[in-house]
């Protein structure tokens, strides 16, 4: 019995720490733009003790209006696609997007939109859809250069593992990408000239990393408790 209970509050405190670690994650991003806090959930474990088994992303931060006609927020589900340098891709929910050097839209980190998308130099004005129409346009109005964002919506969203740089990556949990229009049932829509604020809650997150600290302390307690039990009961048998 004193072994089970060891084995319980050790993976408790396993938990604990993880819980703190994705809170200390959620507060880091306080002031990343689209960023979305995230909880992990837990599950039992048949022998007893519980375990992590996800992080499930909570609700995005306000749309905040924007001077920039290049950055984009998501009003709805779906991440904007990136190109991850490698061939690869990669997807974000932050849409604070720029011109490279070849007019081509890219991140602050310079990973470009995909599929392409690239303005002319002559471009006076962009003019983008909630739909993600794109175009360029000279400055009577005549339509220089198009295209069209996608955006990728999966079956578990809390399955994509974070990569640091506000993106993350499809895994088997998280299911592959499904890409579409914005627009498309289960896309959000695109709002240009505006930019989606970090989804953490600074109250919800002190008053959840405050609960876990004290849990963990308790588990901590109760682990010392049985190891002396344990401890005893060998003492007895020697």
């Amino acid at each position: 019995m004193a072994i089970e209970g060891i084995y319980a509050s050790a993976s408790a405190l396993r938990l604990n720490e993880r819980r703190l670690g994705q809170g200390a994650h959620n507060l880091a991003n306080l002031s990343t733009p689209g960023y979305q806090p995230r909880r992990v959930e837990q599950a039992e474990l048949a022998g007893g003790g519980v375990q992590a088994v996800a992080t499930s992303p909570l609700g995005g931060g306000p749309i905040l209006a924007s001077d920039r006609p290049l950055d984009l927020a998501l009003d709805g589900g779906g991440f904007f696609v990136l190109g991850d340098g490698q061939g690869g891709q990669v997807y974000s929910r932050a849409g604070n997007f720029m011109l490279d050097a070849q007019g081509q839209m890219v991140d602050p980190l310079g990973r470009p939109v995909q599929p392409a998308i690239t303005l002319p130099a002559q471009t006076a004005q962009v003019y983008i859809t909630p739909e993600g129409q794109v175009q360029a346009l000279a400055g009577d109005g005549t339509v220089l250069a198009s295209g069209q964002l996608q955006t990728a919506i999966f079956g578990n969203s809390g399955g994509l593992t974070a990569l640091g740089g506000n993106v993350y990556a499809a895994t088997p949990a998280s299911g592959p990408p499904v890409t579409a229009p914005p627009g498309t049932p289960g896309h959000g829509l695109v709002v240009a000239g505006a930019s989606q604020a970090s989804g953490t809650d600074i109250v919800d997150e002190m008053l959840n990393l405050t609960q876990t600290e004290r849990e963990l302390e308790a588990n901590l307690r109760t682990l010392r408790a049985h190891d002396e039990m344990v401890g005893t009961i060998l003492d007895v048998v020697a």
